[in-house]
Formats: structure tokens, C-alpha cells, sequence
């Protein structure tokens, strides 16, 4: 799936609105830790006092936070993104630790605005592989300073995050689906609007069409409980009926247009999940798209290995030094 550049600019500037701590929520809780955090802490170890690093695709800073927690360096980091970072973690550090981060929001990683040979390190978490690679890399090397590494982790094929996405893609596109959920949810906002009266109610116990939408959404509600009982990612299941519950009582509450207002809001989320989703499954990487990658940077394929998180596939942690 092909996806415009500023229709995924604004997909993303509306998830990392949200203050979500990084994008997989599915697999990590508020931080990444594990196999992950200690990539980023290997990576920064050697690095000099007063070394700059360039984080590439950064969204709320997951990275940037992992190296500002430690406070053993003096590293400064400058962190770009296509979309809108809103991290509100930077607010409760101490001074002195935010001016060591810079971000700079809708900055596309094919054309960045610094100069040659700039930073001793360049990373980038589940991102970079999104970009233009015949142009994001160039810019990549070109700012980079000789000696300096590139380090990545990039989405595998194979890897937790993929399979939990394609399984959550079905999901989503059941809820939307012409006749699905969402769309019986819509049909039933004005039966349970008139319901608010007592006219309304005794209006709506000799309406056969409004009884039948009813049927039809209690029985699509089922099946979304059958489906989530045999699913390994069923949180979208439940959260949106859950979502969909409060917003037929906000049709009692409130009347019809507070109603199909929520709804439509659930609806763009629910879409701008399943375009996150799909780009991730698209942008994955098998194992000759990660070797491509690295021998792209200058690495080689010795580069290049699975990351594993408590024996679970991650992702593929890429480490070149350009030569």
C-alpha cells in the first residue's frame, strides 16, 4: 500500500498527539526495555564526552529518552520527524538534561538541515526503513563525521510486532468492513436517541426496522467477543466495543449529532491504525532486505542481526561504521 507523504505525516502527528511513549504499544509498556534498551546503551557507550547523535524517525523520543536516562554522558542529541513529536516526558527532566535534546518536527530524513560531518552517531528505531532509502541515506553519510556509526533497528519480517499487526489488520478491517460494527453502531445512534424519551421508547417497541438494527448489532457484537477469545491480539476488539458502548449512551445522553460526532472520530482513529499497521507489515525487512540496507550504509552483512527480546523476534539490530 502506497501511502502519500502527507497523509502518513498526518496519521502519525495525530498518534504521537496522544503522549504514547513509542509504537508498540502491543509489545512494550510506557518504555522499550530489554534487548532494546541495551542496544541503545551499547551504542552510546563508546561514544565521546560532548559527542553529537542525530535520532531519525524519533516520534515521542523513545530513543533520545532511553540515552538521556543515563547520566553517565553528556551526549546531545538532535531527534527529527516527519510528523509532530509531542513528548511529554521531556517536561519533567531537569534543565540541564533538556538542553541536551533538540527536536525538530516535520523534518523529512531526505533532506536534513545540518552540516557534513556533524555527528558521531546516527540511530534510528523502527524508522528509518520507512523513508526514501535512495535518498534518506545519502543525507545519512553526508552528515555523518568520519569515524562516526550508524545504528538501527528496523522491523523483520518475521518479527512479534509484524505478526500482531497483521492480526490486528483483519480486526480492524472487520470493524469497518460495509455491514460491520461500526457501521451497525451508526444505524442504531437514532433508535437509541429516541429512547431517551419515554414517546421515543414506546415509538421504538412497534418498529420493526429499529428492532431489527438492534438484532443486527447485538449479533455483531457476539462475534466480536468469539473473535477476541481466539485472538493473540484482541485489544482493538474490545476497546472499540467498549468505544462504541459509550457512544450509543452519549446518543441517550446527548441526542444524534454528539453521537455520530464520536463516531466519526472512533472511525478516523480506527483507519489511521489500520495505515500505521499496514506500513509496518510493508516496510518490514526479510533477511536480504536488512543485508541491502546495511551494504547500503557500507556495512556488510556481519552487521546485521535478529534482535531478540526474551527469545521473541523484534526486530534486526543493524551497526555499521561507514567506510
Amino acid at each position: 500500500m502506497e501511502i502519500q507523504v502527507d497523509v502518513r505525516k498526518a496519521v502519525w502527528s495525530r498518534y504521537w498527539s496522544h503522549g504514547v511513549a513509542h509504537s508498540c504499544g502491543g509489545s512494550y509498556g510506557n518504555r522499550y526495555g530489554g534487548a532494546l534498551a541495551q542496544f541503545w546503551r551499547t551504542a552510546c557507550s563508546g561514544l565521546r564526552p560532548g559527542a553529537r547523535m542525530l535520532d531519525v524517525a524519533t516520534g515521542n523520543g523513545a530513543v533520545p529518552q532511553l540515552l538521556l536516562a543515563n547520566t553517565a554522558n553528556s551526549i546531545s542529541c538532535d531527534a527529527i520527524d516527519l510528523a509532530r513529536p509531542e513528548p511529554q516526558w521531556i517536561a519533567g527532566l531537569p534543565r540541564h538534561k533538556r538542553g541536551r535534546i533538540r527536536f525538530h518536527g516535520e523534518q523529512a530524513a531526505e533532506t536534513l538541515p545540518f552540516p557534513d560531518a556533524h555527528f558521531d552517531l546516527v540511530s534510528s528505531q523502527y524508522g528509518l526503513e520507512y523513508t526514501d532509502l535512495g535518498r534518506s541515506v545519502p543525507e545519512i553519510l553526508r552528515v555523518l563525521r568520519p569515524g562516526g556509526r550508524v545504528c538501527l533497528i528496523t522491523h523483520h519480517a518475521d518479527a512479534r510486532p509484524v505478526r500482531l499487526a497483521v492480526a490486528e489488520l483483519r480486526h480492524l478491517n472487520w470493524l469497518q468492513a460495509s455491514g460491520g460494527l461500526l457501521e451497525a453502531a451508526g444505524d442504531l445512534i437514532e433508535p437509541m436517541a429516541r429512547a431517551a424519551t419515554e414517546a421515543g421508547r414506546a415509538s421504538l417497541a412497534g418498529d420493526a426496522a429499529a428492532n431489527a438494527v438492534r438484532a443486527r448489532f447485538n449479533t455483531l457484537q457476539q462475534e466480536a467477543t468469539a473473535q477476541a477469545a481466539g485472538s493473540d491480539c484482541p485489544d482493538v476488539l474490545a476497546e472499540t466495543r467498549v468505544a462504541l458502548g459509550r457512544i450509543l449512551d452519549l446518543a441517550i445522553e446527548q441526542g444524534t449529532g454528539a453521537a455520530r460526532d464520536a463516531l466519526a472520530a472512533l472511525a478516523q482513529e480506527l483507519t489511521d491504525s489500520r495505515v500505521r499497521l499496514q506500513e509496518l507489515c510493508d516496510y518490514a525487512l526479510d533477511v536480504d532486505g536488512a543485508a541491502r540496507l546495511a551494504a547500503t550504509l557500507g556495512g556488510s552483512a556481519n552487521d546485521v542481526s535478529p534482535m531478540l527480546d526474551n527469545d521473541v523476534l523484534m526486530g534486526w539490530g543493524i551497526r555499521v561504521r561507514p567506510g
